[in-house]
């Protein structure tokens, strides 16, 4: 996804192949003056039925094809800069914040290629914000993603450099390779920098590296929503923005069940979990002191809270189906994944 690269992505749909090419290259710079290479909505082709909706796997495939591609331009002698940046970043993961950028868009009728510089930058921003929380002076985890943490492998200094580089071309895949005009574009920058900045994720790990004791459960939701729930949040606004589409109550709604579910099941995970499929040390709240769902108010009333968050994000769904011209199949198959996952 540097400035000359083409991602060619191929899908097969009933047997046949379709592909797409899209272009994020140096005619997207400029203002960006020849931004409509294709049009954004998908639209039928001579009257045949449009294609059919992306399953989240598709969508995952295809995050994980544009994050390979990423060219992290370095001057000579800081190779080693841009190696670290990518052992956080291709590590793996359920890449869900921005295959939530690209179900949105789907459901709201835009193409999901039109949306994948965003959803790219998300992710850049998501594992940012991972280096950041496992470093010694933060949570100290020795393991992310299944392996040793950045930290570990190339010491505090590279890391938190590493982050940077991320941070930085989060908002360059933004500005230069997103589709849309530059208004557009700018929009959807203060949307990210928004839930990433003072007022959003870096409160939230202000307020959990501080030991800030949250006095009931509400509260508690309102810090977990600024560390975890906000980048969720605004991964549907950025979809609704780029999709010319209203961001209507419901869909706000959703977003916000989806951000606490996220967060109700981690904090049991925390609790439950196993080191060799969880992908880091567990019960690392409980022994570090942290207030989370279970130790707040048990694992029981954990569990209950996040069956009904579930519940209020399919409810949600119905009500969106009913209003959006695509297909919401994407955003329940991510509901029932954030749901049931063990990992």
């Amino acid at each position: 996804m540097g400035g000359k690269t083409v991602i060619e992505e191929t899908a097969r749909r009933n047997g046949k192949a379709t592909s797409s090419m899209v272009r994020l290259a140096g005619h997207l710079r400029n203002g960006n003056k020849n931004h409509e290479l294709y049009s954004h909505r998908a639209r039928p082709a001579n009257g045949a039925a449009a294609t059919a909706p992306l399953s989240i796997g598709d969508m995952h495939k295809q995050i994980e094809r544009a994050l390979v591609e990423l060219n992290f331009e370095v001057p000579f002698g800081a190779d080693r800069l841009a190696e670290a940046a990518r052992y956080s970043l291709l590590a793996g993961g359920k890449r869900l914040r921005p295959v939530l950028v690209m179900a949105t868009a789907q459901a709201m009728g835009a193409m999901t290629d039109y949306v994948l510089p965003t959803a790219c930058a998300v992710e850049l921003l998501h594992t940012n914000s991972l280096i950041v929380d496992d470093l010694p002076a933060m949570d100290n985890h020795p393991r992310r993603r299944g392996r040793r943490a950045l930290h570990r492998v190339y010491g505090d200094d590279v890391a938190i450099l590493a982050g940077c580089t991320l941070l930085a071309e989060a908002q360059r895949l933004i500005l230069e390779q997103q589709h849309g005009s530059a208004e557009l574009r700018n929009r959807v920058l203060r949307v990210v920098l928004h839930a990433t900045g003072s007022k959003g994720m870096v409160a939230g790990q202000f307020l959990d590296v501080t030991r800030y004791r949250p006095h009931d459960t509400h509260d508690l939701e309102r810090v977990q929503m600024l560390k975890t729930g906000i980048l969720i949040d605004a991964c549907v606004h950025c979809a609704a923005l780029l999709s010319h589409t209203h961001m209507s109550q419901v869909f706000t709604e959703f977003a916000r069940n989806l951000g606490t579910l996220f967060q109700v099941v981690d904090d049991i995970l925390d609790e439950t979990g196993k080191a060799r499929w969880l992908g880091k040390i567990p019960r690392h709240d409980r022994r570090s002191g942290k207030m989370t769902v279970v130790t707040m108010r048990g694992l029981d009333y954990a569990r209950e809270t996040a069956a009904n968050l579930h519940e209020r994000c399919l409810i949600n769904l119905e009500e969106i189906a009913a209003s959006v011209p695509g297909s919401v199949e994407a955003l329940r198959e991510i509901a029932d994944m954030v749901y049931r996952r063990n990992r």
